[in-house]
């Protein structure tokens, strides 16, 4: 009987091999580039995570720094006409943002005064018009206007697609614009003119605030204007309550409304040279001013038109409020803006010689340099100096 072998087939054999090869090799041995596509299509806050699966994957991610952690400090300040920075407190450093990557439209906005932000948007005030711009593209949107001069205030509504105007020379008036589905903005609508209409001196420093759906301006001594805009035709109405802050309130303090983080409507009073320093918040049973000891771990984000208070993750930022000052600088970054699903980061565009630690968790240069511990009894130093300029804001891109 004749014996018959059997040969395999050459293909059965590569299947083989490679069946072998794929099950010896693991995850952390994927191609760099692989990675890179897989990066691409996860969200920044997965980034760190990925870092650590393995010494490979962390190679594989790129350096960047998120632009959502704290509140940030828009600024213009010693910055060319094509150029933004970004003071970012967690990171204790300045971000620039050239002509490339959004910050261009400085070019066309020269001498204009920035007004408010509403997350990627930034509307900017000037003689003409306003402006509308969007951070991430740079791309610029003219909103009409129907003075020779431009409010006194503007801000956005609950979202980046309507603005409020207002003008605070007696009596108080405002306005109203909203923007198209194609980008473009219509023209204001105004409350009509009112000799006897509402008259209140309003702190020069700080914008109305939006607070449960009405818009709260507020006056030197703790008066209140409210506007209601299901009821535009009747533009503002002074509150009889409050009065005043609860203590004497001289003219040196630098007074800035905000919406805290739990929806409270509070003022932070900032004496000559940094102290005394007061934090009220708006008792609305009441309609008085309650005075507050603590930011209960929170910080506070003061000294521009807009002012914001956030809940801070590193014990050194609790309890402390933070404003520009502008005489020392600070370590600076050439960045591009970049999105990835809906969220921001800074992208170096340069690695070498860069720093790229997550924070400056001990925060000691920080406090000398931008902050005040609620509570301090002493003038704070690092105050001194402090600016008022119409080329910062804080703005959140969370």
């Amino acid at each position: 009987m004749i014996g018959l072998q059997v040969h395999e087939s050459p293909i059965k054999k590569k299947l083989e091999r490679d069946q072998t090869i794929m099950v010896e090799r693991d995850w952390s041995s994927l191609p760099f580039d692989v990675l890179t596509v897989i990066l691409e299509r996860l969200r920044w806050s997965s980034h760190p995570s990925f870092a650590l699966s393995c010494r490979h994957w962390h190679s594989a991610v790129p350096p960047f720094y998120p632009a959502w952690i704290t509140p940030l400090l828009l600024n213009t300040a010693r910055v060319g006409v094509t150029n933004l920075r970004y003071y970012s407190p967690y990171y204790h450093k300045n971000f620039e943002v050239g002509s490339d990557g959004g910050g261009h439209m400085l070019g066309a906005a020269r001498g204009a005064k920035i007004c408010c932000g509403s997350g990627r948007h930034l509307a900017l005030g000037m003689s003409s018009a306003a402006l509308d711009v969007d951070l991430l593209t740079g791309v610029v949107h003219k909103v009409p206007h129907v003075y020779k001069t431009m409010f006194d205030f503007i801000i956005y509504g609950d979202d980046a697609c309507k603005m409020f105007g207002i003008d605070a020379v007696v009596p108080l008036k405002v306005a109203y614009v909203n923007q198209d589905d194609d980008g473009d903005w219509e023209d204001w609508t105004l409350t009509e003119f009112d000799i006897n209409g509402p008259r209140l001196i309003p702190s020069p420093v700080t914008n109305p605030v939006i607070h449960r759906g009405l818009i709260y301006l507020l006056g030197e001594q703790g008066r209140l204007a409210v506007y209601d805009p299901c009821k535009h035709e009747k533009g503002f109405e002074i509150l009889d309550k409050p009065m005043n802050f609860g203590f004497e309130c001289y003219d040196s303090y630098d007074i800035y409304m905000f919406e805290s983080d739990k929806n409270k409507l509070m003022v932070i009073l900032i004496g000559q040279r940094g102290a005394p320093v007061h934090v009220v918040t708006l008792n609305e049973n009441t309609m008085e001013w309650d005075k507050v000891d603590s930011l209960q771990g929170r910080a506070l984000f003061t000294g521009t038109q807009a002012s914001m208070m956030k809940k801070a993750e590193l014990e050194w930022m609790q309890n402390r409020v933070f404003l520009p000052i502008f005489y020392k600088w600070l370590e600076t970054v050439h960045v591009d803006l970049v999105s990835c699903d809906d969220e921001l980061a800074f992208i170096p565009k340069s690695f070498s010689n860069t720093d790229y630690s997550t924070a400056n968790e001990d925060g000691e240069n920080c406090v000398d340099m931008w902050s005040y511990k609620l509570g301090q009894q002493e003038a704070a130093r690092e105050f001194w100096g402090a600016e008022k300029m119409d080329y910062s804001i804080w703005i959140d891109l969370n």
